[in-house]
């Protein structure tokens, strides 16, 4: 009887090796096989990365108006980008959305001008009526 016993556990054995072997084979080609991660093409990375930095450089110098406008023009390039499929779909979202909240951030307030009341204009036209 202990010959069948011995020839039974073979095959279990055999079958339970062969699943751990074909378990062990999947994992290690599912981990080889992982899809790279999404990057942003370096080129796009660059050109917006400058704009960017345009926006930051406005801004710390209290040009409130530039910033905006880069920004905008910065919002127009990440849209074109993502449009022409230079943006990875993983990033799109995102980016588009970040770029977008800088956009809404920034409030442009023109210089007010002085104030023309009126007072000066009436002066210097009574001047020239006179030396006429």
């Amino acid at each position: 009887m202990q010959r069948r016993k011995t020839r039974t556990r073979r095959p279990e054995l055999s079958a339970a090796l062969a699943v751990a072997l074909c378990l062990a084979g999947c994992g290690s080609g599912s981990e080889r096989r992982a899809a790279p991660q999404p990057k942003l093409p370096a080129p796009v990375a660059s050109a917006l990365a400058s704009r960017s930095d345009e926006v930051a450089q406005a801004l710390a110098g209290g040009d409130h108006c530039r910033a905006l406008a880069l920004a905008e023009q910065l919002q127009q390039e990440t849209i074109a980008a993502i449009n022409a499929g230079r943006v990875p779909r993983a990033f799109q979202e995102q980016l588009g959305s970040t770029v977008g909240d800088l956009v809404s951030r920034i409030q442009c307030v023109p210089a007010s001008k002085p104030r023309d009341d009126g007072k000066h204009k009436g002066k210097h036209e009574k001047k020239h009526k006179g030396d006429d």
